[in-house]
């Protein structure tokens, strides 16, 4: 199972260094990363592929990531996550 995450941030290169920074949350909760994506035409949205390990740990992350601004250091302003499998 995958996770897709779209992110609306203040600027992607401060998001990127804070999401960077974040990767010990995200390693625990089950979350590899495998590919990051920026908006050609916008510094304003990240999309982020990452492989699910354990779905019940993945979900804490995402609630824990919408509640907490400290992780992202306030660089996010929206976002949403998808669970998906190949079909």
């Amino acid at each position: 199972m995958q996770l897709i995450v779209h992110k609306e941030v203040t600027d992607f290169e401060d998001w990127k260094k804070a999401f960077d920074e974040d990767s010990e949350s995200r390693r625990d909760a089950g979350l590899t990363v495998l590919q990051i994506w920026r908006d050609a035409d916008s510094d304003n949205y990240a999309f982020i592929l990452m492989e699910v390990n354990d779905r019940t740990r993945a979900q804490t992350w995402i609630d824990r990531s919408n509640a907490l601004t400290s992780d992202d250091k306030g660089t996010v302003t929206h976002a949403t996550a998808y669970f998906v499998e190949t079909a």
